[in-house]
């Protein structure tokens, strides 16, 4: 069973929370992200995925809802980072929220 953990991140003043769903959600939103008939995966659809599935809060984020690419790729970089299970440091390990999904 996986164990669904989440993280907070400050960026640019706004506290975002991500929510790690298990390295199979993972695998799937990588393989569900590539552009037809190439080995290159498309950012817009991982974000979209990031932003449904990762990113529990502020909930609905888009693209639009950032100033500048800067600010837009450090929350993507974090939230793909939830979301491969990278998230956690050995002393940060007992401090982030662990929660069953059922």
């Amino acid at each position: 069973m996986v164990n669904f953990y989440t993280a907070k991140k400050k960026i640019n003043g706004k506290e975002y929370t991500a929510q790690f769903n298990g390295i199979s959600a993972a695998l799937k939103a990588v393989d569900d992200s590539y552009i037809e008939g190439t080995n290159n995966t498309s950012v817009e659809k991982l974000s979209k995925y990031l932003f449904e599935h990762v990113i529990v809060d502020p909930k609905g984020l888009t693209p639009d809802d950032f100033d500048s690419m800067d600010e837009f790729n450090e929350v993507i970089t974090f939230a793909r980072e939830v979301m491969q299970g990278n998230f956690r440091e050995k002393k940060e390990q007992k401090s982030n929220t662990k929660a069953s999904k059922e």
